[in-house]
């Protein structure tokens, strides 16, 4: 499966957020490596080992941080509850804060380095 297809199998603006935020994470990781995991529904990122990804759903998109729980987080802007994962939610293209999105994708990446 392909990031098109996974993305276009959904109705707009879900596709439209997951592009944007597909761009964000490879002009913050461009060496990254992205491929769609299909058993959960999403298009992950690695470097030395899965870092984020963006995850479409039926009305919005959400942009995972697989260790999210150990990224500062200030604002309290992650969402989630699980032992690991947190995310950021888009219900359109216009609300995905750039700035915000980066700064978490770089935390991430910094996480996993070590």
């Amino acid at each position: 499966m392909t990031p098109e297809e996974l993305f276009y199998g959904f109705p707009e603006p879900v596709p439209s957020i997951c592009w944007k935020l597909r761009d964000i994470v490879l002009e913050e990781a461009p060496d990254a490596v992205e491929a769609v995991r299909p058993r959960w529904k999403l298009l992950g990122f690695d470097l030395a080992q899965y870092f984020c990804a963006v995850a479409p759903q039926r009305d919005h998109a959400r942009i995972l941080f697989e260790h999210g729980v150990e990224l500062e987080d200030p604002g309290g802007k992650l969402q989630g509850s699980g032992s690991q994962v947190r995310y950021l939610r888009y219900e359109g293209p216009d609300e995905v804060d750039e700035a915000l999105v980066r700064d978490f994708v770089r935390k991430a990446i910094a996480y996993q380095a070590g």
